[in-house]
């Protein structure tokens, strides 16, 4: 396993993950929201998609043992490792700039959707070439959310609960073909529900060989 790397409160990284590889994410200090993306660098129009997994696997929370698929329906995860009580998001699109204004914000924020575009940006993968970069979707495609509480109500309405997640809690992934993956330490410091407030910290990943 390589070492574990940082990644700080309210920031963005990516990297390139090789078919069978496994990534790991740790919720360091537990309760903190980790957007994630998965993006095929040899096609721009492939990435990890939820409405397609939605679909292919007739659930809108999947778990370990479920192969996650793209965007054109190809299998691109494999979910190999979940140490945390199982509470992840796949319906909440990342969060924004304009959000955070709408929530009474003022002056720039932090967001996931900047994140992501930065680190898509800064990506250091010499086999990944800069017009191959240039091409991958500006706009971030709806991620898996990690360890973000959210939940269907019996009138269809959309329930933001407190993260579930503790103190070391990981999860894995390994990759079926060459990936960028993208994570995000979710910056939201807004107030998401009756019982959560949230305060970003950092948290830790690392990749192993399959």
């Amino acid at each position: 396993m390589s070492t574990p790397q940082n990644l700080p409160a309210s920031s963005g990284t990516a990297l390139l993950l090789k078919k069978d590889q496994i990534i790991k994410i740790t919720n360091t200090h537990g309760r903190q929201v980790v957007d994630f993306w998965a993006l095929n660098p040899s096609n721009p129009a492939e990435y990890l998609s939820m409405s397609h997994n939605h679909a292919i696997h007739r659930k809108v929370h999947f778990k370990v043992g479920d192969t996650l698929y793209s965007s054109i329906s190809q299998p691109i995860l494999s979910w190999v490792e979940d140490t945390s009580k199982g509470d992840h998001d796949t319906l909440i699109s990342a969060c924004n700039p304009l959000r955070y204004e709408k929530m009474g914000v003022k002056g720039w924020h932090a967001s996931c959707a900047e994140n992501y575009q930065m680190a898509v940006k800064g990506l250091s993968a010499p086999s990944v070439s800069q017009d191959g970069k240039d091409r991958l979707p500006i706009t971030p495609p709806t991620p898996l959310n990690l360890f973000m509480n959210v939940k269907v109500n019996e009138e269809g309405g959309i329930v933001f609960r407190a993260p579930t997640s503790k103190e070391g809690d990981c999860v894995a992934f390994k990759a079926l073909m060459d990936v960028i993956i993208v994570l995000s330490a979710c910056p939201m410091d807004q107030r998401a529900s009756k019982d959560w407030l949230p305060s970003p910290k950092e948290v830790h990943y690392a990749v192993m060989e399959g």
